[in-house]
Order: C-alpha cells, then structure tokens, then sequence
C-alpha cells in the first residue's frame, strides 16, 4: 500500500489555517483542536485521505450536539472556502465540532498515539477508556456491516463515472473502521490495535479473519487514488474489492456468533 506521512510543510499549513479560522470564527468559546487519524499515524495515502480534526467547544457555542452556533458556522466555512484539500494532496478536510463538555455517547474517544493536540488544552471528556469498554464500541460497529454493505451498494448503482470514486472513499472509510473494529477483537490490547498503522492493520485482519486477499486488493487499488479518479472501471474494480472485503469480515462475525450459541 502506498501509504506515507504527510509532507510536514503542508500539514503545518493546512493546521494553521485551521486553527486560524477556528480562533476567528469561535473565539472565546474554542477550547480545542486535535488532528487525528492517518496525518498522525503516519500511513496518509496521498489524494485518497482526508485530513482530520475535531474542533472542541464551549457549550454556548454549540447548537446541539455537533453543530456550532450558525453564524460562527457561516464565518468558518467563509475563511476555509478558498483553501482546497487537493492542493495538500488530501481528499478533503473533515472538521467535527464537539462539546467540550460533553463528548457523544455513540463516538468511540480516540486513544493516545492517535491525535495530537494542535491547539488548546484537552478537555476532560476526552479520555482513553479501558479495553473493554473499546471491544464493546468495536462489536457495536461490526453488527451494522451488513446494513453499510447494502447501503453502499444502493448509493454507487445509480451514480455517474465521475461520481463513483466518491462513493468508493466512502467504502473505504467504512471499511477502514470495520477492520480496527476487528483488530481489536483480534488482539488483547484494544488501544495497540488502534495505534497501529493500516499495513499493520491489513495483514492482522486478513489472517485473523481467513481473508482471500479482497482487503489487500481494495487497499492497492485506491493507493493509486489518481487512477482510480480517472478510469471507471478501475473504480468499479476498486468497489468489487471492498464489498467482497465486507462480506469477508460479515461472513467472520457470524461464525464467531454461532460458534458462541453453540
């Protein structure tokens, strides 16, 4: 997989400008920022990764849960309008505004190793919890693959060549989640199996699981994310590949759910 870190004169970039925006949209209610994710880990595969932040809250700049007051919402989006992902070889940007009092119940905390603080000081919410607590949130995730399996392919059937490799992103998200959920099946320690790297992560997975390779191979074509964007059947191909990884691991988890009843 042609995975790498992010260029650091990017990254240092992109996170000021981040920071920028959200110090001049919030103000006095901005607790936190944090980058999280592949930028951090080290395993960005260039023009198919996001660049991830979760931007922490006062409460009284919140509306709801994980929506920012909208004015301030308006003036963010205004500064950050102009910059775009594909410059720092990002997918795009993906900013989660949350309280800083109040992280949500149904979002598993990323653990250290995973995040770093860019700005601010972390808030209490945001704790490392203990091993089992992770397994629980990870057999959580892994009962809805059936359902994010059909809804992917409800979702790339009716769309056009040039909209396909969105579609493909998104499988790839998922199936990025369900793999660390297995992972942490898999291992003892759930918070190492989230420390890892994805070429870590794969071959875990793919032996623990009896994979025939689908993992690998869905992985390997979006490596080459500019390919993919260009030719649609390389997209197509690409889809293939992480639907059948998904099966994959569904086909996994039901056994282990007979083997248990039996």
């Amino acid at each position: 997989m042609m995975s790498q870190p992010v260029q650091p004169e990017g990254l240092n970039r992109v996170i000021s400008i981040v920071v920028t925006a959200c110090r001049k949209a919030f103000r006095e209610g901005l607790v936190c920022v944090i980058l999280k994710g592949s930028a951090v880990k080290g395993d960005f595969i260039p023009g198919y990764s996001d660049l991830d932040f979760h931007v922490f809250l006062k409460p009284e700049a919140m509306d709801g849960e994980k929506s920012p007051n909208l004015e301030d919402a308006i003036t963010f989006q205004r500064l950050l309008g102009t910059i775009n992902p594909q410059d720092f070889g990002a997918s795009q940007f993906q900013v989660f505004f949350l309280n800083a009092e109040k992280y949500p119940k149904e979002w598993l905390p990323p653990t250290a190793g995973t995040y770093k603080v860019v700005w601010g000081t972390t808030p209490p919410t945001l704790q490392t919890l203990d091993d089992a607590t992770y397994v629980r949130y990870a057999r959580q995730f892994l009962e809805s693959i059936d359902t994010d399996k059909q809804n992917l392919i409800g979702r790339f059937i009716d769309k056009p060549n040039s909209r396909a490799p969105a579609i493909v992103r998104l499988l790839g998200t998922i199936l990025k989640g369900h793999l660390y959920s297995v992972s942490m099946l898999l291992l003892s320690q759930s918070k190492t199996a989230l420390r890892l790297k994805l070429d870590s992560i794969i071959p875990l997975v793919e032996e623990g699981i009896g994979s025939a390779g689908h993992i690998s191979r869905f992985f390997a074509h979006v490596s080459n994310w500019s390919r993919i964007q260009e030719t649609p059947e390389l997209a197509r191909n690409a889809f293939r590949e992480g639907i059948a990884a998904l099966e994959e691991i569904s086909t996994w988890i039901h056994q282990k759910r007979a083997s248990r009843a039996s």
